[in-house]
């Protein structure tokens, strides 16, 4: 089996033969944070009427689709980007993206802005930078799993494999569970650990993730990643 990366090490900006053939951004915008320009807002869901989480848009045009290649809050009028999220946490940051398009390779648009930070949507490195940047951490750049590497600490002694329903080393040595906000590197992959939902102290399949892939930035089971037959590593974020 290739374990090899999928996605590409340098710098994504120049990737303009991954959005759709007239460039525009992928169909996609369902999301409580309002963003602005200039202020973030974080807005309580008391009433059940907004969703618990993610990016959408209001807008008072007309239409029941938006084609643009920019930022459709920076591009139409009278357009709003409305972001959600449960607290202002390296996790809460992620959550913004939930439910938005999977991009792979985010760039930057001819407008000059970026997808990823603009909440257009992301892929699997893309969702992890996102976090650390809605941090302040701007140095922290959009790179594939592989690039992002040098802004990472590795936590694992070796890379653990599926053995059963729970990770263990080649020496059979069960890998404990990371840290939330953790990052689970499966080579072509990166998801960020969530929660410990299985065996108590151990990481296995019950455990819970976030991360993007093709249905876009989403909670999962580790079970249903799409990624229990590639060989896991586990890292930090450097401080």
């Amino acid at each position: 089996m290739d374990y090899g990366c999928q996605e590409p090490y340098e710098s994504r900006d120049s990737r303009t033969d991954l959005w759709g053939a007239g460039g525009e951004i992928p169909p996609a915008y369902p999301a409580t944070t309002v963003e602005s320009t200039e202020t973030t807002f974080v807005i309580p869901d008391e009433t059940g009427i907004l969703p618990e989480a993610g990016t959408f848009y209001i807008t008072v045009e007309a239409t029941d689709t938006i084609s643009t290649t920019e930022p459709p809050h920076h591009a139409l009028p009278n357009t709003v980007q409305v972001s959600l999220r449960p607290d202002n946490s390296y996790i809460g940051y992620l959550y913004e993206l939930i439910n938005t398009p999977f991009i792979m390779a985010p760039r930057t648009t001819p407008g000059g802005f970026n997808q990823a930070d603009e909440r257009l949507g992301t892929d699997c490195a893309g969702l992890a930078v996102y976090g650390r940047r809605r941090m302040g951490d701007i140095t922290v750049h959009y790179l594939g799993p592989r690039g992002i590497l040098p802004y990472l600490e590795n936590i694992s002694p070796e890379e653990y494999y599926l053995t059963g329903n729970v990770y263990t080393s080649s020496t059979g040595d069960t890998a404990i569970v990371p840290e939330r906000g953790d990052i689970l590197h499966f080579r072509s992959q990166v998801s960020i650990f969530l929660e410990d939902r299985g065996i108590p102290g151990t990481l296995d399949t019950e455990d819970l993730l976030i991360q993007s892939w093709f249905s876009g930035t989403h909670i999962c089971r580790i079970q249903d990643n799409g990624f229990t037959d590639y060989p896991l590593r586990l890292y930090r974020w450097r401080e």
